[in-house]
Order: C-alpha cells, then structure tokens, then sequence
C-alpha cells in the first residue's frame, strides 16, 4: 500500500494578522500546562488555517506530533482500550493507544470544540492541564504522559460551550474578520502564491518558522529558571480581584502565561508589562467585570465601546419599561430596607410603608416604576411549535407496506398539532443519505405532496439524518419537536453507540424527541426502543390496522 503523501500545510510565519492568536499558540508551546487555546470566532477566518501551520514550528513529527481530533470521537478513542482479544486468548494486556496519549508533547486540535460532547471535553482539559491521565478498562489501570497543547476553535453561531467548560481552556482569543483592505489583500495574495506553488511557498519562510521554533525551544528550556517577585503576584491577584474572576485559575494563569512570556523573550525575570500583555488571553472568557477601558485586542484603537442599550433598545426576550422616578424617590427608597432574598419575596409600596408578601416568583421578574411599585416583566410569547419528521424510508421499512403506515403517521401528527404558529418540516432517509424535502411550512397540503413523492429503498443512514437535522435547528424562534419514524435496521457499518454520539452532537437545538418504531415480525432486534431510551427520548410503537 502506498503511503498517503504528507500533507504540506501553510507556513506560520506567513500568516498575516492574528497576531494575538498566534502569541497565545506559541506561549502553549513555551509551557503546555497553560491548559491550551480556545479560538472563538468569525468562519471564514483562517482559525484551521493558523491551527495546522504549528505542524511548521515541530521539525521533529514523532517526537511532537500533531493531532486532529474527529468531532464524532468516541471515549475509547480519545483515552484507549484494551483489546479484549489478545487478553482472552493470548492473556496479553495489549494496549490500543488512545488519541491523547499519542498527542504528548505535541499539539491536539479540536474543530467545532462547542459541537464535542461535554464530558469528552472534560477528559481532554484535565489531562492538557495535569499532563497525565488514567485508563481504567477491564479492571486494568494504565498510567499515560499526556502533556499537549490544546488547541479548540469554535463558531457561536453553531452553539455555545458551557462556561464551566470554557474556564478549563488556559487561554482565550477572539477572531474577528479585519476590515483593513491592505490586509485582506495581502492575505489573498498569500493565500494563491501557496495554493498555485506550496513547495516552493513553504521553502521561503522556513528559516522564519525555524526562528521561531528555535526561539520556542530555548524559552522551553529556560521557563523554570525566570523570576517572579511577589509584586508580580500581588498585581496578578488585584487585576483577578477586579474582573471579579470566580476561582483561583485566573491568579495562576496569569503568572504561568506571563512567565512563558518574559522565557519567549528571552527575559529573566516577570515585569508588569509582560501581565498586561497576556492578561487578556486570560481574562477575556472569565471576567465578570470587563470595565469601559478594557480593550477586546483584536478592537481597533480608534473605535468607541458600544454604548449600553437605551430605553428604546429593551431587549425583546423581556420588554422591560424603566419609568423616570420622582423628585422624592430618594426619600421613598430610604425607607426600603428590607432586603430580598433569594427570590422569595414579592416587595410592594403601600402608603409610604413597605410590605412584604411571599410568592413563588424570583427578584428578576420585577422592575420599579415612578411610583415605587413593582410590576412583574411582560415576557415574550411562546415559542412558535416547530415539528420535523426524520422518516426512515430504506428498503426495509416497504416490506409490509410499513412505509404507508407511517406516512399516515406523519400526517395524523401534523394535523393534530396543526395551529397558526406550527411549522413542518420533513428529512428522507433512503439509500444511505438523507434528504431535506419539504422545507418549513404551515401548509398540511404541502405534507401530503412532500409524503407522495417520497422515495424509498436502500439503507438507513441516521448519522447522515441528523446532520440536516442540525442545520433545520438552528432559528431560535422555534421550539423544535423532531419525531423518528425508523425501524433501527440500521447500515451494517453503523452501530447503536454512534447513532447515539451523532444524536448527541447534531440535534442540541431539538426540544423534544420521539421516536416512533416501525419495526414489525415475531422476532425483533429492538434497536429503536433501546435508541429512545439511550437519548431518553419518547418512545411509541407504531400501530397498524391489523393492530388496532
């Protein structure tokens, strides 16, 4: 078999801009406990672009590897396995090496990081930020180094990552597209000299990435020798303090950073400019408190901090009214004093005495007005119903005429549920693939045409279904209802453990999930039910006359 050729990937020196991100990339080299990057950002940006041209600063790929990590991983993937084979028959321990094992001393890329499952993202930032991990399989326990910078990049308008999570990433950049037209020039320019001649593109700033590598290297070395005085970690803990920070992380990320800094270039001891330099890398996804001059380091100079929200500009998700108060508002408010606690307490002004009543509803939902009352927030309507079949049509499910009942199933749901804030959509699964048919409509007969021309045969493909279900997902207006009508026979190269991981990753903006299973004989599999159980999803067998 002929070796895949190396994947020649763009210089890092070569990159234009993005100066902040790549400090923060070469500061995780420098001393990897920092606990990785998180890149938060625009598409289209060249987050991957920057992420894969560290493989130019690592001359050696065996002893810093890089490694990208899928975003369908599964957990004995990501930590290892036992092969359970050679210890049944051989009564060998035989170790299948997990991902983060084989990152250590490299650098361990996650894609679409917000899109990973949650307690997958916690094993990656526990063993980037102690260097070492545990495989705990079949009553074996196995200790593995696993010191690699974290790398993770992330669109938020493909979702949010819980900020549990985020506060475990070392550092944070955020990525904006430049609107400097010099700069985007020059970036196209690059980007065609590399596309047109990579070898020769590559050749002519691999002394500038050998620089750099050097430069990385030798901080590596020196890191533990520079200095930190204890002025150093008193401002550490006041700028902690003063963006109201939660934890000690940020205290010790900010001197760990600033000393990886001051190694970098090649100083002997930590100043104060070397923490304001990276205090933002630190503070920018921690801070509870980002004051007016705190500057976003990818914000222009000249440009104004947004100014807060006027009366005219109330947030829709709460129409709230701050009314002007009186001339003897101070008077009235000196005389409220009791305090509210934990939102049990409703507070109502009653001539010129407060009183208190008990009530089930928080401190939140009241705001005052000019006459010292409180009034509850006008909340916004209901979500609009949004329902999405995701119809297993494969060869499989005509035996019987299956696919006729569940047809009769789809439009018996719609019209049941219709009203005027319901919508439809419908996804195919047929031959493998999944197909997008009838786009969002409030109009049944368009159910009925859509459910007409259905086509059917081949396998099923959930993985593929799920995927459109993602992008269907994605207006917040709608409270999204996905029912699955399948029979579980599922493509032979396809397994219950990874229909579940891709339900997990692709459907987060579905409400609620009903599986409908389809699956008819004396003998079944039951993979339908063991799948709504698996996502703790809603679960009905589908009913035919016979049946009935």
């Amino acid at each position: 078999m002929i070796a895949d050729k190396k994947q020649i990937n763009f210089p890092f020196s070569a990159i234009v801009g993005q100066d902040n991100f790549k400090l923060a990339l070469i500061l995780n080299l420098v001393d990897p406990l920092i606990g990785g990057v998180l890149a938060i950002g625009d598409k289209g940006t060249g987050k991957t672009t920057l992420i894969r041209s560290l493989t130019n600063l690592m001359t050696d790929q065996e002893k810093y590897p890089f490694i990208n990590l899928p975003i369908g991983v599964s957990e004995d993937r990501l930590i290892g396995s036992i092969n359970l084979e050679e210890l049944i028959n051989a009564k060998k321990e035989v170790i299948n090496l997990g991902l983060m094992a084989q990152a250590h001393q490299g650098v361990l890329y996650v894609d679409e990081v917000n899109l990973l499952q949650d307690y997958l993202t916690d094993i990656l930032l526990d063993a980037a930020a102690s260097g070492n991990y545990y495989l705990e399989r079949e009553g074996i326990s196995r200790y593995f180094k696993s010191r690699f910078c974290l790398v993770g990049s992330m669109n938020p308008e493909e979702g949010s990552l819980r900020p549990q999570l985020k506060d475990r990433f070392g550092l944070s950049v955020n990525i904006t597209t430049t609107t400097d037209a010099k700069v985007r020039q020059q970036i196209i320019k690059q980007r065609f000299q590399f596309d047109d001649n990579p070898a020769d593109f590559v050749a002519n700033y691999k002394s500038k990435d050998q620089r750099i590598a050097t430069q990385i290297e030798t901080a590596k070395n020196k890191l533990k020798t520079v200095l930190i005085n204890d002025a150093i970690i008193e401002y550490c803990s006041e700028l902690a303090i003063q963006h109201q920070v939660e934890g000690l992380r940020a205290d010790i990320l900010l001197l760990k950073t600033a000393r990886a800094f001051a190694a970098y270039q090649n100083a002997t001891e930590v100043t104060k400019g070397d923490v304001d330099k990276i205090a933002d890398f630190v503070l920018n996804h921690r801070s509870l408190n980002k004051s007016p001059n705190q500057q976003n380091p990818n914000q222009n100079e000249n440009e104004q901090p947004k100014e807060a929200p006027s009366e005219g500009n109330a947030s829709k998700e709460e129409n709230i009214h701050f009314l002007s108060p009186k001339n003897d508002f101070q008077k009235q408010k000196n005389t409220f004093t009791d305090k509210i606690e934990n939102g049990s307490k409703a507070i109502h002004y009653n001539q010129g005495n407060v009183s208190t009543t008990d009530t089930k509803k928080t401190v939140s939902q009241y705001v005052a007005t000019d006459k010292f009352e409180i009034k509850t927030k006008h909340k916004k309507s209901l979500l609009k119903e949004h329902h999405i079949f995701l119809i297993d049509s494969s060869g499989s499910m005509l035996k019987n005429q299956i696919i006729a009942y569940a047809k009769g199933t789809v439009d018996k749901i719609a019209t049941q549920s219709k009203n005027q804030n319901t919508q439809f959509s419908i996804v195919s699964l047929f031959d493998g693939e999944a197909q997008h048919i009838l786009h969002r409509t409030a109009v049944l007969k368009d159910i009925e045409i859509a459910l007409t021309s259905l086509k059917t045969g081949g396998k099923t493909n959930l993985t593929a279904g799920f995927k459109q279900i993602k992008s269907i997902c994605v207006d917040v207006d709608f409270k999204h209802n996905l029912h699955i009508i399948t029979d579980g026979k599922l493509n032979a190269d396809s397994n219950l453990e990874a229909t579940v991981l891709a339900f997990q990753t692709y459907c987060k903006g579905v409400h609620n999930t009903q599986v409908i299973d389809a699956e008819k004989g004396m003998v079944k599999i039951g993979v339908a039910a063991d799948f709504a159980n698996r996502i703790h999803a809603n679960y009905e067998p589908l009913i035919t006359e016979n049946e009935r």
